[in-house]
């Protein structure tokens, strides 16, 4: 019983052990299925089979046809010449002027003049290894792959028929009549017409231009998400940076994730935030997420920093036009603010202040109903408040030198008060200081003051020292005006003009500063105390 089961068992692993055998050999055998004529050259080919006219081959399920050939039946190998062409299944076809094809490792070395078709792509090169085992085509002495949108150029290139994936190093180039993309590697697909970028990459279209490191562009649809800083910039002076980047080109339209940089190169202005969309065919954007406006100089010493819920960018026909909404905070060297909403425009060089404003410059503060800020020269020029205007220029803890009106306009001349003029219903207090020199008066912590002068008049003019202190005042005939003796000076009744509020706790302290919430509440309840004007009925 034991014998005739140990004879059964070896049978049965001989026939198991011969089937792979012969499976593989069978499957592995090239099989020539054609050739006009056969010879033999013993002494110069040994073991060669020289085939000549409609030379045809099978191997596996890949069939070959060449003018002439070297088969070497032994070592399952050939060397095919002219005309050679090798059909894979029914979707890869290849041709070439040489072809040295290893039956064994499924290897084809094809040289000069090769073309792969697979599908709508096709690939153009001098030298070409095609992998039948893995389904792989790379070539390495430069090649070109033209799809249905765009044609693709690089020293090395690596193919996958099957997934119709692309791979691509060294002087990379894909190109449609839209865009050109140049890298120095690259991933591609050539039935999505999807490229991924995986190294330092330009994409460059008509107006525009993008920098990247990692992401995907979709050269079907024109749209592209970009990864890793980077950047986009137009040929009108914008740029673009952002941890990721959403780009329809197509529509022209942006949108900017996390550690947004826009920058205006023309205007010397720069956006920031967390995110920011821009559409660049009307030449628009908005920001938001600590949205920040930068409006800054080469040297950054007169840079002004603002920053609002959503800032709005907006230029045309070479006007640029900036918006800030809800919680707007200013801050620069010589000059801070604080309101509801801004409007600056290069149109005018002007910038508008709206809802409850503050502005300070040095030791001065403005509020009104609204604020403006001429620019010149990129400094500022004159700051007009305009609707129940209030100035004060501190001297200490106790004394606000005060003005008073319908509108207060500010002179500035290198970055220094210089005058005031008040217009409409004007009116002033004035701490007189006793007469001593700069030197004196910088050394000593506390002022002496000879009286308070109480002023009103309909329109009056101050003139500014280089100390910022009131060094004249010019009122029109009609005026009143009484001078207070020192003592008088906790009298408030005397010395604070309705209106009078000191903001200085919500004033930003530096660049920083600007992003912390500041409470407005004490000036909207100041502001909706103030009578109402009724408009007349016509």
């Amino acid at each position: 019983m034991d014998k005739t089961i140990g004879i059964k068992q070896l049978v049965t692993l001989i026939a198991l052990a011969l089937i792979p055998v012969f499976v593989l050999a069978e499957k592995k055998n090239i099989y020539l299925e054609h050739s006009n004529t056969l010879t033999f050259d013993q002494d110069r080919l040994p073991d060669c089979q020289i085939l000549n006219g409609d030379v045809r081959f099978r191997h596996e399920n890949a069939v070959m046809y060449c003018d002439s050939a070297y088969f070497y039946s032994k070592t399952n190998t050939l060397d095919a010449f002219s005309n050679v062409r090798m059909i894979q299944g029914d979707s890869i076809y290849v041709y070439g002027d040489f072809l040295f094809y290893n039956g064994n490792t499924k290897l084809a070395r094809l040289r000069r003049n090769i073309r792969v078709e697979n599908g709508s792509a096709t690939l153009f090169t001098d030298s070409l290894n095609y992998d039948r085992l893995r389904n792989v085509c790379y070539y390495f002495d430069h090649g070109t792959i033209v799809d249905s949108t765009n044609v693709l150029k690089s020293v090395n290139g690596t193919f996958f028929p099957k997934s119709n994936d692309a791979i691509f190093q060294k002087k990379v180039s894909l190109t449609n009549k839209d865009m050109e993309l140049l890298s120095d590697t690259l991933k591609y697909n050539t039935q999505s017409h999807i490229a991924k970028i995986v190294g330092p990459s330009n994409i460059y279209f008509d107006k525009s231009e993008i920098y990247s490191t990692s992401g995907w562009y979709d050269t079907d649809k024109d749209i592209s998400e970009l990864y890793k800083r980077s950047l986009l910039k137009d040929h009108d002076g914008h740029n673009i940076t952002g941890d990721t980047i959403k780009y329809r080109k197509s529509s022209g339209e942006a949108e900017a994730l996390s550690n947004v940089v826009m920058n205006d190169t023309i205007d010397n202005i720069i956006l920031t935030g967390g995110y920011a969309y821009y559409n660049e065919s009307v030449d628009s954007a908005y920001v938001i997420k600590k949205a920040t406006l930068i409006s800054f100089q080469p040297d950054d010493t007169d840079s002004i920093y603002s920053t609002a819920d959503t800032l709005f960018y907006v230029k045309k026909d070479s006007i640029t036009n900036l918006k800030g909404y809800y919680n707007v905070q200013s801050w620069g060297k010589d000059f801070q603010g604080i309101a509801d909403s801004t409007f600056y425009s290069t149109a005018d060089s002007i910038g508008r202040m709206f809802g409850t404003p503050v502005a300070w410059e040095g030791k001065n503060q403005s509020t009104g109903d609204s604020i403006l800020i001429y620019t010149k020269n990129g400094n500022i020029d004159r700051i007009e408040t305009i609707g129940s205007a209030f100035m004060f220029m501190k001297n200490d803890s106790i004394a606000y030198n005060q003005l008073s009106g319908k509108r207060i306009t500010c002179y500035v001349d290198s970055n220094k008060l210089n005058k005031i003029f008040v217009d409409g219903n004007a009116r002033s207090i004035y701490f007189a200081e006793e007469e001593s020199d700069t030197a004196t008066r910088a050394a000593s912590d506390t002022v002496d003051y000879v009286g308070i002068n109480v002023s009103e008049s309909s329109e009056m003019t101050i003139y500014i020292d280089e100390n910022n202190k009131m060094k004249q005042i010019i009122l029109t005939p009609a005026s009143k005006g009484v001078m207070y003796t020192p003592d008088k000076i906790s009298n408030t009744e005397i010395t604070k003009l309705k209106g009078l509020l000191d903001c200085y706790k919500i004033r930003p302290a530096d660049k920083y500063d600007i992003y912390n919430p500041k409470d407005k509440n004490t000036l909207r309840q100041a502001a909706a105390a103030k009578p109402k004007h009724k408009r007349k009925k016509r």
